[in-house]
């Protein structure tokens, strides 16, 4: 009997020795793993305790350890399923930075046209029942001058929409418009619903004016196209960049119709006199603008990553996120359904991966991502080499917090270089338009269309004449009863 159960004993303990080695094994590759891919140090310094455990404690400590260990775990687990109140609790957000920024672009409510943007849009709906031929089809009505007889069915429904449209230009006369800023996904996502609003604004606007081109009402279509001017213009005093890409947009589509209005129209001087002040502002403001818009991509980036891994309270305490869903749930339930029990405890079991993957404190991430960005407000220089390609984004095989925030700024670069080409786009057609308008004003009193751009210097400021792109003065020819003007990227006239 003695003899069977030697090898029976001799068979177990090899087995718990190979066991032992091959846990050994992993726990030595999982250690060197980290430390080569830059594991957050606590996974590494856990990595170490257990390996020392495991090889140098001496035997008889080791059963404390594992029994200290098992204490560890199972009061995690009885944590996980303690009841917690979540009442006053939200996803981290850097309140001081966004108080700055407020408090820098701040316009009292009597003078800031966002009010009453806010006012209109809370019961805009100009979807319900609209025409075909109102942007639908190609063309449409945003494209070519109509008359009410060829599209009864579109000159209608505009006209039930006019006190929209009167509301959209009485907004256009005041100068200052400061929307709220975003601070985190949930606000940024309310905030991007006012976006497609000022567009099917923008289309009625444009719609209507052409309507009044058709017919004659050159006085009404010029105010409505100079309303959608003034509507880009108060996109641009916001720090947000898809404000600015709207804008752009928008500017762009009423500068082809006034453009063409310009040349082909039968244009007064004071009508002129009024485009050229509207439009007018040919100055490069790349420097202010792009650090206003790069302050709120910062500190929207920071607020994002922390309020993965951070709450705060109404008191200002914070501790690791609970769940960082179930409240953004609460924002947006539209795109969150509420959260089940087990669910509820899965995401507060995430809090312990949570602990070891990011910092003790959100400062700690606001700093990386700082210096993350600090790289593009070289960009807002003027001596900024944009010649020179962006840096290609390569993946770094790193599975610690910095990681994340490299991949968030460096995949940025790209876009940033892409925002300044359509600014500068956006500027030279601008420019282009102020010389089509002192082109038309030579025009109206020699009853020809200038040689050159020499002839009309004192009718428009020296800036409107160089081309943002290039740096050098814009392109003309004159071709007898008609001519081109053209920049380095953009066809002034003729389209």
């Amino acid at each position: 009997m003695v003899e069977k159960e030697q090898p029976e004993k001799k068979k177990r303990g090899l087995c718990r020795r190979i066991f032992k080695w091959i846990g050994l094994g992993l726990l030595v590759f999982l250690l060197i793993a980290g430390l080569i891919f830059q594991a957050p140090w606590k996974v590494i310094t856990l990595l170490a305790i257990i390996l020392v455990a495991c090889t140098i404690l001496p035997k008889p400590a080791r059963k404390w350890f594992w029994l200290s260990a098992g204490v560890v775990l199972i009061a995690l687990i009885i944590w996980v399923f303690l009841s917690e109140d979540d009442e006053g609790w939200r996803p981290y957000t850097f309140d001081k930075e966004l108080a700055a920024l407020e408090a820098k672009y701040a316009i009292p409510d009597e003078e800031n046209a966002a009010m009453i943007y806010n006012k209109l849009f809370d019961t805009l709906d100009i979807d319900s029942n609209q025409p075909e031929f109102f942007i639908k089809l190609k063309p449409s009505s945003k494209d070519e001058p109509w008359l009410t007889k060829d599209h009864p069915e579109t000159a209608d429904w505009l006209k039930d929409k006019q006190k929209i449209i009167d509301r959209l230009i009485e907004i256009s006369r005041i100068e200052k418009c400061k929307f709220s800023i975003p601070v985190g996904p949930a606000s940024l996502d309310l905030s991007m619903k006012r976006l497609p609003q000022i567009r099917r604004s923008t289309f009625l606007l444009v719609s209507a004016a052409n309507n009044d081109i058709a017919e004659g009402r050159i006085d009404a279509a010029l105010e409505k196209c100079l309303c959608i001017i003034q509507m880009a213009k108060h996109l641009y005093q916001q720090p947000v960049m898809i404000g600015f890409m709207v804008g752009f947009a928008i500017e762009h589509m009423a500068l082809e119709r006034l453009n063409r209005f310009v040349i082909e129209g039968q244009t007064s001087g004071k009508q002129l006199r009024l485009i050229s002040n509207s439009i007018k502002g040919p100055k490069n403001n790349w420097g202010d603008d792009w650090r206003k818009i790069l302050d709120f991509e910062k500190l929207y980036a920071k607020n994002m990553l922390c309020s993965i891994a951070y709450e705060k309270s109404q008191e200002g305490k914070v501790r690791l996120s609970r769940g960082r869903l179930s409240l953004t749930g609460e924002q947006l339930p539209q795109k969150f359904p509420p959260l089940t029990y087990f669910r509820r405890k899965l995401y507060k079991a995430k809090t312990i991966l949570i602990w070891l993957y990011f910092p003790s404190s959100p400062e700690k991430i606001g700093e990386i991502v700082g210096a993350g960005f600090e790289q593009y407000y070289a960009m807002a220089e003027p001596d900024f080499d944009w010649d020179k390609e962006p840096a290609e984004f390569r993946p770094r095989w790193k599975v610690n917090y910095r990681s994340m925030v490299d991949l968030l700024t460096c995949i940025l670069g790209p876009a940033y270089y892409r925002i300044h080409e359509i600014y500068l786009r956006n500027l030279e057609m601008r420019r282009g338009s102020r010389l089509l308008v002192a082109i038309k004003q030579y025009n109206i009193e020699h009853g020809s269309w200038p040689a050159s751009l020499d002839e009309i210097k004192s009718n428009a400021p020296a800036e409107a004449f160089i081309d943002p792109v290039s740096g050098n003065e814009f392109e003309y020819e004159n071709h007898g009863e008609r001519f081109s003007l053209y920049g380095e990227i953009t066809n002034i006239w003729p389209k």
